[in-house]
């Protein structure tokens, strides 16, 4: 599993680990269980890739098996996904201020 395909999934599986760990610690109800299914689709792709694979995101499988709609379409998702998670973050943090 040591390939520069997972160069990029590791760091993203655990900053939204983290966040979603961060968001339970400090009692964040709503964001916590935004973040609980994304977190756990991260993690559920990367156990789930198959012994001699490069890695999740595969060009060759990719493109012999047809993939290349279902990866965009699932990039697509988690590009919403962060941008609305961005402005509830920045709705968040500006209401902290406010109030304090």
């Amino acid at each position: 599993r040591d390939c520069m395909c997972f160069r990029w999934v590791i760091p993203e599986l655990i900053g939204q680990a983290l966040a979603t760990v961060l968001m339970l610690v400090s009692m964040h109800w709503f964001i916590f269980l935004l973040n609980l299914p994304v977190a756990s689709w991260n993690i559920y792709r990367y156990v789930k890739v198959p012994m001699g694979n490069m890695g999740v995101f595969d060009p060759t499988e990719i493109h012999n098996r047809g993939q290349l709609k279902s990866h965009m379409k699932e990039a697509m998702i988690k590009l919403g996904f962060h941008l609305l998670c961005f402005f509830i973050y920045l709705y968040s943090m500006i209401l902290a201020l406010i109030n304090d």
